[in-house]
């Protein structure tokens, strides 16, 4: 693989604001980028951003600033708001080991990044060992985390999974640690595919349980007749997933579950209403910042 430069575009936010950044990024189509707060204070916090130099040109970088500047209601004709630094591979994935620390997440999940030795009182979580190589997230972000959640209280033993918009491949991880028989993940960006590949193989050895698909979920879907789920997994954008529920439902099989996340509490209602509309029964909806999670259910068909 040929080596990559990056951009590093580095500003400052209020504290308040840090999901809304990570939404919009998301909303921009920017799957490969790493994202962290590298100087936290009381009300600020520094962010700064990864991108590849070869799929960011003048315009398309003065773009993103005109578009995150409006999103913060910036005014900076002098441009000292951004600073953008040329960054090179090694470089990259070195500074990016040293913001990663293994995190829990719900009551028995640790998020590890492979480097790190395991901690002795560690040992009874379920361990999802991540590349820093991959960046297409590390379970912290809110949406994720409730995910996860979720997971810890659905049964997966012996089950076929759907995992849509994949990453960096943590939650088909997850759904194999907790007893899942087949993983199906899918995402339109190749680098997320080949980074849920790598960390499945980082966490299981091999690729056995794993089947990985590039491309749209629609597109996916009919070209692979993939149906018949026990539970769909989708951790993407609100936007893009009203547009899914009529063909989710067609994959999961009948008291199949699927799990949203991803969603603003704002929009929450919209997709709750949408669900109903396509006969999946809500069952829980729980939220963390200002970030919700809902899971629902394909109801038996009368007889």
């Amino acid at each position: 693989m040929a080596i990559k430069d990056w951009y590093k575009i580095t500003f400052q936010i209020e504290s308040d604001l840090e999901d809304i950044i990570i939404w919009k990024l998301n909303e921009l189509g920017i799957f490969s980028f790493s994202f962290e707060y590298l100087k936290k204070t009381e009300n600020k916090k520094e962010v700064n951003i990864w991108l590849p130099i070869d799929a960011w040109d003048k315009n398309s970088r003065s773009d993103f600033e005109k578009i995150i500047s409006k999103l913060l209601n910036i005014n900076d004709s002098k441009n000292q708001f951004f600073n953008w630094s040329l960054i090179k591979e090694e470089d990259w994935l070195t500074s990016w080991k040293k913001y990663w620390a293994p995190e829990l997440v719900g009551n028995h999940f640790l998020i590890l990044p492979c480097w790190i030795n395991l901690n002795e009182k560690f040992k009874d979580k379920q361990i999802i060992k991540i590349d820093p190589g991959a960046a297409f997230g590390t379970g912290s972000h809110p949406s994720t985390y409730l995910c996860l959640e979720k997971m810890e209280n659905i049964l997966f033993y012996d089950k076929k999974v759907l995992d849509i918009g994949s990453g960096s491949g943590i939650l088909s991880i997850a759904a194999r640690l907790l007893g899942a028989k087949e993983v199906c993940a899918l995402d339109n960006d190749y680098l997320a595919v080949n980074s849920t590949n790598s960390n499945f193989q980082l966490n299981f050895g091999n690729l056995n349980n794993l089947k990985t698909y590039l491309g749209s979920f629609d597109e996916v879907i009919l070209k692979n007749q993939l149906e018949q789920f026990d539970c769909v997994l989708c951790n993407i954008l609100a936007d893009v997933i009203k547009g899914m529920i009529p063909n989710i439902y067609k994959c999961l099989r009948n008291n199949g579950e699927v799990i949203f996340s991803g969603i603003l509490n704002s929009q929450k209602d919209e997709i709750i209403k949408i669900l109903i509309q396509n006969n999946l029964k809500l069952l829980d909806v729980s939220s963390r910042k200002d970030w919700a999670c809902i899971s629902a259910q394909k109801a038996s068909k009368l007889p």
